[in-house]
């Protein structure tokens, strides 16, 4: 003999798993999908930091900038720990040794930009970005930026995030050391 009910909800389990089983797998990609995205922006930030603390202290000569800020870009990139390798999606990544007052010929401000499309020639005269670094505007420093493009995705929903970082050293290092 049956009893009443019992019968009834023997099924009802099944259709709720059904309907929050979707819900749940969602979350659980939400949740890695979000997770990558924070790796790499800890990967960032600490190529950013990395980066510009090797080129605070890396001595430059005016005659090879476009060396010193190569070597400061491939030091970048090697402290991404992959984040910033060739062929990341919206890779980015600039160096800028900042001299305001610069008396000698080739003691100025210049940047370089290492990007999805290579690496850019050395601009005289160019920051990574202008203002907002805290720094006194008299004072030496190396700027690098650093950025990429993640996915994030929750099953139906996608979207590309930009994910950057930036960092300011004041330079150490004596000139033509």
């Amino acid at each position: 003999m049956v009893k009443w009910g019992i019968r009834e909800s023997r099924g009802a389990s099944l259709v709720e798993l059904a309907f929050a089983l979707p819900i749940l797998i969602m979350l659980l990609v939400g949740l890695v999908s979000s997770g990558i995205a924070y790796n790499n922006q800890l990967a960032l930030t600490h190529a950013a930091r990395e980066g510009g603390r090797y080129g605070a202290t890396l001595p430059v000569n005016p005659g090879t900038m476009d060396n010193w800020l190569e070597t400061v870009i491939n030091q970048t990139v090697a402290d991404a720990t992959g984040a910033l390798d060739p062929g990341v999606p919206g890779r980015y990544v600039c160096v800028a040794y900042v001299h305001p007052n610069g008396t000698a010929a080739g003691d100025t401000t210049t940047r370089r930009i290492s990007n999805d499309s290579g690496l850019q020639a050395s601009e005289g005269g160019q920051q990574c970005y202008t203002g907002g670094d805290g720094r006194p505007p008299e004072e030496r420093r190396v700027q690098v930026v650093v950025g990429r493009n993640a996915d994030f995705s929750i099953v139906f929903f996608s979207s590309v995030l930009n994910l950057d970082a930036e960092a300011v050293n004041r330079f150490e290092a004596a000139l033509g050391s």
